[in-house]
């Protein structure tokens, strides 16, 4: 589970300064608005600042601090794994992935093709081979898309599952050693 927050930690930290700020909260719902197509004012680019202004709230104000913090790996991490066990999967991590799915599927058909996934996965960082390889994983049906269920399991198990060899480990490509 640690490295996997660590993992998590490294996604935010695009700028690789150490810290973690609502600066960095705010550039990856820009990045996923520009992913999904969305224009920084559209319904669907306010839709995701407000969950990722929602989540950064959460993070800083869990340690006492305002908007203004910034999170050293270590208290991200620890951050993170306190928050997953007092709020839990569905009302911290849930609406997040409802939202960016939303934005992401173009088509509305709850389910993400490859190029929608890809596009995804890098607002993080993640290259287009690894995220071919993830989708491969994370499509357990083998029918080329990726449904809302399976991507709902891919996170819970990415957040929650301690088993390394689930398939939602790889959400954002093969885990770093730490």
């Amino acid at each position: 589970m640690a490295a996997k927050l660590h993992n998590r930690f490294s996604l935010f930290d695009r700028d690789g300064d150490g810290r973690v700020t609502k600066a960095d909260y705010d550039g990856l719902a820009r990045r996923l608005a520009e992913a999904a197509g969305e224009d920084a004012d559209s319904p669907s680019a306010r839709r995701l600042r407000a969950r990722y202004d929602e989540a950064w709230a959460r993070m800083s104000g869990h340690l006492g601090r305002g908007l203004d913090a910034e999170l050293d790996e270590e208290e991200f991490v620890t951050t993170w794994f306190a928050l997953s066990r007092e709020v839990g999967f569905d009302e911290a991590i849930l609406p997040i992935v409802d939202e960016v799915m939303t934005a992401m599927d173009s088509d509305r058909d709850e389910r993400l093709l490859p190029d929608e996934f890809t596009r995804w996965i890098g607002a993080y960082g993640v290259s287009r081979e690894a995220a071919a390889a993830v989708f491969t994983r994370l499509d357990r049906d083998g029918d080329g898309m990726i449904s809302r269920d399976e991507l709902v399991r891919a996170f819970r198990e990415y957040h929650t599952g301690t088993d390394p060899e689930l398939p939602g480990n790889w959400l954002y490509g093969p885990l770093p050693t730490y």
